[in-house]
């Protein structure tokens, strides 16, 4: 029987389908990341030249003022305005939930009057240390009569759906941690969801007491426990206004070098938080400049799997998932942050915690600038070959919905690349294919084979589906929708995946996106 034409093929007339593309070359992994341009190790400082403590301070408060100065020039610190638009869609998320939690009591026949439900802020948001296009992680408090299958996941997205100010909302229900994500008044929201086991939801949340955790289920329990690190932190980090900037700097870093993605194994907020509050804890008085050079110099040369642990007691690790690079939440009892890494991430991690640590610490070179430390990652010039991933939907609201289930699997695929012997570095980016007439979202992950290989993209696409559809859910969410592999070189790289100036000087011009394509994919005509 013969198989099915790939979702790529030309759409002109049926032809054979070509045979499973593999990747027939040895790919050897690359360098650490290089240096900028004219960037050159200092040879070893001597010690019969003594650095005046005076001159140290100066160039040292030269650097903070200057990195403080990068961050706003580089849109990484919101204005008053965005800030008062945050503060009005949390206001009116307050007051969905509110009506919400009282017409479901009005449903169970319990009086709306006592009925409440709340909505509490944890991540950047709610540590001062978010941007501009940082999304809001918002925890949606509720009562006991309103459950999570019908009230918050049915119910609730009916009600958000109607809002004019809500688009893009999409649900991911299977998840560890279920919620739903939207953008609401042009900012993007991630709300999940506890169910507390009182009827007046406020009060109970409000009274600080630890009674109303006792019976909370464990999904509920995960829900509040952003909540609940988020409120360790700032008690435990000596100086919040340098601790902010100093998040602000990582997270800022992290998104340049390609660091920052949960869903791709890489960290997530809560990781570089508690980072970046051990820091702040060890140098109490020290400058931003100075912290930002101390996260490097420590991270890079940590003894992992010890985990990093804000109240400096001993934790032993104990899920395998998480020991690669362990970091313990501030919570009790303690426990460790949930972890996508995979040994390939965690190599890339490593190396660009070494990176830094190499551009940061001679703090006595003229020649230094931060735009070498926060330069773009260049995917483009450091791998040969990609893995392509085309998701392809009938509507944008269906696309948005399909690719943020295929994306909290992804972890499975990375973990069935690392299985063939090839590491990957997923690049979070999003291209989108306009020969092809439906919404579409295209990703590219750099490949790295440490032997040689022959990679079978049709069975990696096989199996990873097992894993996309492996419940009633996914069964449901792929219906109406696609998944494409394909393996490109370098020069077949969409013109947007390169910068101006390396476009303008190394590419044809003809080298400007993809092909026309079968099916959903057809080109516009």
């Amino acid at each position: 029987m013969a198989s099915e034409l790939p979702v790529w093929a030309y759409s002109a007339a049926p032809v054979a389908a070509p045979e499973a593309q593999t990747l027939p070359v040895f790919l050897a992994p690359p360098p650490p990341p290089p240096l900028p341009a004219g960037y050159h190790l200092l040879p070893p400082f001597s010690l019969a030249f003594q650095v005046p403590s005076t001159l140290l301070f100066e160039m040292d408060s030269r650097r903070s003022s200057s990195l403080r100065q990068f961050l706003e020039d580089e849109g990484a610190v919101p204005t008053p305005e965005e800030d008062m638009t945050r503060e009005q869609v949390i206001r009116k998320l307050k007051e969905i939930v509110m009506d919400w939690a009282k017409a479901v009591g009005f449903e169970q026949r319990v009086p709306p009057r006592r009925v409440t439900a709340t909505v509490l802020t944890y991540g950047s948001y709610t540590l001062g240390a978010h941007g501009p296009e940082s999304d809001i992680d918002a925890l949606c408090v509720g009562p006991c009569i309103a459950n999570l299958p019908h009230h918050f996941f049915v119910v609730l997205r009916q009600i958000l759906q109607r809002r004019p100010e809500v688009s893009g909302l999409q649900t991911v229900e299977n998840a560890k941690v279920p919620l739903m994500r939207f953008t609401f008044s042009g900012i993007s929201v991630d709300l999940t969801y506890a169910q507390l086991h009182v009827i007046d939801a406020v009060q109970a949340i409000n009274s600080s007491s630890p009674q109303f955790l006792r019976r909370l289920d464990s999904r509920s329990l995960r829900s509040l426990s952003g909540v609940r690190v988020n409120e360790q932190i700032v008690q435990l980090v000596p100086n919040a206004e340098t601790f902010q900037v100093l998040l602000r700097c990582i997270k800022l870093w992290a998104r340049r070098r390609g660091l920052h993605c949960h869903l791709l194994g890489f960290f997530a907020g809560i990781h570089l938080a508690i980072l970046a509050a051990y820091v702040c804890q060890k140098y109490p008085n020290a400058t931003v400049n100075g912290l930002f050079t101390m996260f490097f110099e420590i991270f890079a040369n940590w003894p992992w799997p010890i985990p990093v642990d804000l109240h400096g007691q001993p934790f032993k690790c104990r899920r395998p998932d998480g020991c690669l690079m362990p970091i313990v939440m501030p919570c009790t009892p303690p426990e460790l942050c949930v972890s996508n890494m995979t040994e390939g991430t965690f190599r890339k991690i490593r190396e660009e915690l070494m990176r830094g640590y190499t551009l940061t610490k001679d703090l006595w070179r003229h020649d230094f600038e931060w735009t070498c430390l926060f330069e773009p990652f260049p995917y483009v010039t450091t791998y040969k070959y990609f893995l392509c991933i085309a998701l392809c939907a009938s509507t944008s609201e269906e696309l948005q919905d399909w690719a943020g289930w295929v994306k909290s699997r992804f972890r499975y695929l990375i973990l069935k690349l690392e299985s063939n012997g090839i590491e990957c570095d997923p690049d979070s980016s999003q291209e989108v294919d306009h020969t092809v007439i439906k919404p579409n979202i295209v990703y590219h992950w750099g490949l790295i084979s440490h032997t040689f290989t022959r990679l079978d993209i049709g069975s990696l696409k096989e199996d990873f589906m097992k894993d996309v559809v492996n419940d009633v859910y996914g069964n449901v969410k792929c219906t109406h929708s696609e998944l494409a592999m394909s393996i490109v070189e370098q020069s077949e790289l969409p013109k947007s995946m390169y910068g101006d100036s390396f476009y303008s000087w190394n590419l044809p011009m003809h080298m400007v996106g993809y092909q026309a394509a079968t099916d959903c994919w057809s080109a516009v005509g």
